[in-house]
């Protein structure tokens, strides 16, 4: 009877300890997934601004969509990086800035909320400001966070001056 009461005592401590590691290897992973998807935006602008298609392509699913502010929904990758490729063509100096409000992890999907400011100094002298939030979802695929859906809009609570000089893309 004894060696039955130690055996259920060790067992039951080795569950509890099983069951704690595994939770602190949850949280680590969904910490690190969250750390992932904050420092995405700045993946992305080092890329547009470097104006590596090539990049910003594997940054994207194949069925993306893009439902920017005004503009019509772009329905795949290949579409939304040709868009990205002719605005950055027209001449334009474009700078951007990127700040997550909020991030859930709930694999194999991300979402992150998030402030944007855009600033664009056309050839003509013209410049254009714009800013609002994005909503964009992330799939976990072959081990990556890739966008799958990036919804964006302007927002009256989101200054277009931003809360300091956007940062060059």
């Amino acid at each position: 009877m004894v060696r039955r009461g130690w055996f259920v005592t060790v067992f039951g401590a080795a569950l509890l300890l099983a069951s704690c590691s595994i939770k602190n290897t949850n949280e680590e992973v969904k910490n690190a997934d969250k750390a992932a998807l904050a420092s995405a935006g700045d993946s992305w602008n080092k890329l547009y601004s470097a104006q590596d298609w090539t990049g910003l392509r594997a940054l994207y699913e194949d069925d993306a969509w893009l439902m920017t502010d005004k503009a019509p929904a772009f329905r795949n990758a290949d579409e939304i990086v040709k868009y990205l490729q002719e605005f950055a063509g027209s001449g334009a100096t474009v700078s951007f800035q990127f700040a997550p409000e909020d991030i859930v992890v709930d694999r194999p999907y991300g979402f992150v909320t998030a402030k944007y400011w855009m600033s664009a100094n056309m050839p003509d002298g013209a410049e254009f400001k714009t800013a609002g939030r994005s909503f964009l979802v992330y799939k976990l695929s072959d081990g990556k966070w890739r966008l799958w859906r990036d919804i964006d809009n302007t927002s009256p609570d989101v200054d277009p001056d931003g809360p300091s000089t956007p940062t060059a893309s």
